[in-house]
């Protein structure tokens, strides 16, 4: 029976550059036009990102940015944050590395 994949990913702060910065919120940024119980600027927010699985044999790696090359030389990947129609046996590997929360049974 087929599974639906529903790719992972993750929260992160961005900067006021619009840059990913991991340090966004700790770097004492001033929150122009924003108060603590009023409306937070984009600086501040969480934007979530989606997390590329590349597949090669057994071994299932996270990559949030991966090259043509990455996508190359895996067996197969599932882009982050997208929905696919995986196998039984694909589903076996992803549930064995950990990604069995990701997955929904079709019935």
């Amino acid at each position: 029976m087929p599974y639906i994949l529903n790719g992972p990913w993750r929260n992160e702060t961005w900067g006021a550059r619009n840059v990913y910065d991991p340090y966004a919120r700790l770097a004492g940024r001033r929150l122009n036009g924003g108060t603590i119980d009023g409306n937070v600027p984009i600086s501040m927010t969480d934007v979530p990102r989606g997390i590329s699985l590349l597949v090669t044999g057994t071994s299932v790696i996270e990559n949030q940015y991966p090259s043509q090359d990455d996508l190359a030389n895996c067996d197969y990947y599932f882009l982050g944050g997208h929905t696919y129609t995986v196998s039984d046996t694909q589903a076996a590997i992803l549930t064995a590395a950990g990604y069995g929360d990701y997955l929904t049974l079709v019935v």
